[in-house]
């Protein structure tokens, strides 16, 4: 356990220069966890249609994506009008945005119809939010009748020797002061998986499961619709 009780990190990031950094240093290091993603969204059976990526940054992840499955067309949200806008730059560099889209909007208020998303993803958000239960919720009012999720955060529970190991590498990759401490916050911020199971028991979101995968949680869609039993 890294803290008792979390401490969410709910500010929207608003430097522009701070934006393009994150974006130059995911656009560095995370091709291997865009395949994992990419991996479990092609193992649901998701191969076109319209996906939305809550909290999207840079936009690095549905770019990469749609890159991978040209029959999806993504909309990425963001609450900072830097990230949207870098995320934007990153479209137009990428020759992708006629079919990815980026647009400020809150988790808590998806800017879609009711049963109008194929896919949602949510990559590393879930620790910002105070309210984690109404995301999942709102999450669930915007998937079509078995449509899919894949969504994936950090855990407070990691093993804490593990979570020092990986933020004592984000330190060395990240020369950026600012932001040094940005993984070890987002940890303080995190739920547990406990926690975060509780909450998805109480969820209108359908048939999940949700397992850890070093100082991470992943939670996916799975089955039957009716079955909303989680396992680790």
């Amino acid at each position: 356990m890294i803290v008792a009780e979390r401490i969410p990190e709910s500010s929207p990031l608003e430097d522009e220069r701070l934006a393009e950094y994150y974006s130059r240093m995911a656009k560095k290091y995370m091709n291997f966890p865009i395949k994992r993603v990419l991996s479990r969204i092609r193992a649901q059976g998701i191969e076109k249609g319209v996906a939305l990526d809550i909290g999207t940054g840079p936009g690095i992840f549905p770019l990469a994506i749609a890159a991978s499955l040209p029959g999806m067309e993504f909309l990425g949200i963001d609450l900072s009008p830097a990230m949207i806008q870098t995320a934007q730059a990153n479209a137009r560099e990428r020759g992708l945005d006629e079919r990815v889209h980026f647009q400020i909007g809150s988790a808590y208020a998806l800017p879609l119809k009711d049963k109008s998303v194929d896919l949602v993803l949510c990559m590393q958000t879930m620790h910002h939010l105070e309210d984690p239960l109404a995301f999942f919720d709102e999450a669930a009012r915007v998937l079509k009748q078995g449509g899919k999720y894949v969504m994936v955060d950090l855990r407070r529970d990691a093993p804490k020797a593990l979570a020092i190991f990986f933020n004592l590498l984000w330190r060395i990759v990240m020369r950026e002061e600012r932001a040094r401490d940005g993984l070890w916050n987002s940890l303080k911020a995190a739920l547990t998986v406990k926690e975060c199971e509780e909450m998805l028991r109480r969820s209108k979101l359908p048939s999940w499961r949700i397992y850890p995968q070093a100082i991470e949680m992943w939670i996916e869609s799975c089955g039957n619709k009716d079955d909303k039993e989680g396992w680790r």
